[in-house]
């Protein structure tokens, strides 16, 4: 009698809403229907479980490790991940539906896969350096996702690739492009993929979406190679991707909180328009010969993103007006004209990014004003004070002026609030 519909069985029956025979239906359907085995705290604490077992095991062994004889160094290695997967199968043998069974396990099994590495490398002398043993643990550990259909090994997957991409891109002298992160990604995405239609509304799904869009905007800096300066029109044209995905529908209509996309791209392209409103970026694209950029990779993802932002643009417009998309996801178009005034004119498109970040400002609080939306309007607001606070080191203007345009903003900051409240009042009561 814990649900809710069963406990107002009494008061329908008494008001003649339903009756007796319906009410006996009620009863017998929610008694016999399986109560969900997929109960939140008991995952988490599942997961939480299989990670302080795992770290305590290795605590102990590495107290004790220079006593120990080979065969049990290696015995020590191999078992956790021979028990690890004899419960897995166990549970695949089984047809198992615990949710806290199938993630803590495989929680277990993916730290379990990393110390047998470890280990065995080390008994054997096995050289390799930090980035070849992440490439190696999250290859072994890719098949968990799909065989044990767990949303924590993949979560786990997915900042391992990351810090394997960072590692092998970004750490060392010999750096590279990580094009396995990118085969690791691809092999990764229908998981993904299923999560996103299929369990659109569970917590590992919201969390899937910070680290997927995370893991791609830290990872593209790994394509610098030698033109760097191209990576800041593909960073932007990638948050505008972001942004684009952010207002599809299976996307736009959760809470804002959980739209990932939206959040990350919004920010990052206000981020780098801020940038852009300096002059250094512009001057230094003057000054390079624009022959040096054709077929470079950087070039070559640029195209591939201007081409994946076109797609999901006429995507979007299948099922929304042109008008109500975001003015932010116009910012490629935009950005692409800035960049080839850019090429001629530097000074003019430092102007005409200041401009553009001024009516995007202008719109955003527009935005957030017709949708009746607090934070959007507000957000607006914080951009034109962050476009104000730059200006404030690059130009002449008197500390009066550049005082007055503050105090502006602040009483535009206190107006517009107060006035949104008041009409929310006017229309509750």
């Amino acid at each position: 009698m814990s649900n809710p519909i069963l406990k107002d069985l009494d008061e329908l029956l008494s008001q003649r809403v339903i009756t007796d025979d319906e009410a006996n239906r009620i009863r017998n359907y929610y008694n016999q229907k399986p109560q969900p085995e997929n109960n939140r705290l008991v995952i988490v604490f599942g997961i939480l479980g299989s990670l302080l077992v795992g770290m305590g095991l290795v605590l102990i062994i590495a107290h004790n490790w220079d006593v120990l004889p080979k065969p049990v160094k290696l015995a020590v290695a191999l078992l956790p991940l021979f028990i690890g997967q004899v419960i897995c199968g166990y549970l695949l043998w089984k047809k198992s539906t615990s949710v806290a069974w199938r993630e803590g396990v495989s929680v277990f099994v993916v730290f379990a896969v990393a110390t047998a590495i470890a280990i065995v490398s080390q008994v054997y002398n096995i050289e390799g350096n930090f980035a070849n043993f992440l490439f190696v643990w999250m290859l072994l550990c890719f098949p968990l996702m799909y065989v044990m259909r767990s949303s924590a090994a993949s979560l786990l997957f997915w900042i391992g690739i990351t810090w394997y991409a960072c590692e092998d891109g970004y750490f060392h002298s010999y750096s590279d492009i990580p094009y396995k992160y990118w085969i690791l990604a691809l092999a990764a995405t229908p998981w993904y993929g299923q999560l996103c239609t299929k369990m659109s509304n569970s917590n590992f799904t919201y969390v899937h979406h910070w680290i997927v869009a995370g893991s791609v905007i830290i990872t593209l800096g790994t394509f610098a190679d030698h033109s760097e300066e191209l990576l800041i029109p593909a960073y932007m044209f990638l948050f505008g991707i972001l942004v684009l995905i952010g207002q599809l529908p299976m996307f736009s209509a959760k809470r804002l909180l959980t739209n990932a996309h939206l959040i990350l791209g919004s920010l990052g392209v206000v981020t780098l328009l801020l940038m852009l409103s300096f002059d250094w970026y512009w001057v230094e694209i003057e000054r390079r010969d624009v022959t040096d950029w054709i077929f470079s990779t950087e070039a070559i993802v640029c195209v591939a993103l201007i081409v994946l932002a076109v797609i999901l643009f006429l995507r979007l417009l299948k099922t929304t007006r042109a008008t109500e998309l975001l003015s932010k996801s116009y910012v490629i178009p935009v950005f692409i004209v800035l960049f080839m005034i850019g090429n001629v004119e530097p000074y003019g498109a430092q102007i005409l990014t200041n401009v553009f970040i001024l009516v995007l400002a202008v719109y955003t609080i527009r935005e957030g004003a017709r949708a009746d939306h607090l934070g959007r309007m507000n957000y607006g607001l914080m951009i034109l004070t962050l476009l104000i606070i730059c200006r404030f080191f690059d130009t002449d203007l008197s500390f009066v002026i550049r005082g007055l345009l503050f105090v502006a903003v602040g009483l535009g900051f206190f107006g517009m609030n107060y006035r949104m409240v008041k009409k929310r009042k006017e229309r509750n009561t």
